[in-house]
């Protein structure tokens, strides 16, 4: 009777694991500024959490990797937003609906983005 409880437990847990993986996506990033130097963070959110949403840190410019970003965000409904910071710049922001994000990633084969910082006063 333990026997089939463990395997029981087992595969509940498995099921539970693969569930959560199996919206995941390894999504190819590259991001470029000029100056380099500049830190990058994004986030994504649906129509009900733009402005709640939590922003990830991703690394610093020029960065080249992968993430893994949860498919369902791919959405109409959805934003993804991608920010560079540098002291002594103003920020850089560029924003996606789900649907935009997808088809150029599909089109392209990774996100690529390079842009220009400008100067602030401060």
């Amino acid at each position: 009777m333990k026997k089939h409880l463990l395997i029981l437990i087992w595969f509940t847990a498995a099921a539970v694991l693969l569930s959560s993986c199996a919206s995941k996506e390894a999504v190819k990033i590259k991001i470029h500024t000029d100056p380099e130097g500049s830190h990058i963070v994004y986030r994504v959110a649906d129509d009900y959490q733009t402005e709640d949403a939590p922003w990830l840190y991703l690394g610093v410019t020029p960065y080249q990797g992968i993430t893994q970003m949860d498919s369902s965000s791919f959405g109409k409904a959805d934003t993804i937003t991608f920010k560079v910071m540098r002291h002594g710049y103003f920020d850089q922001v560029q924003k996606w609906t789900g649907e935009q994000f997808q088809e150029e990633y599909e089109r392209e084969g990774m996100l690529f983005w390079a842009p220009r910082l400008v100067k602030s006063d401060k």
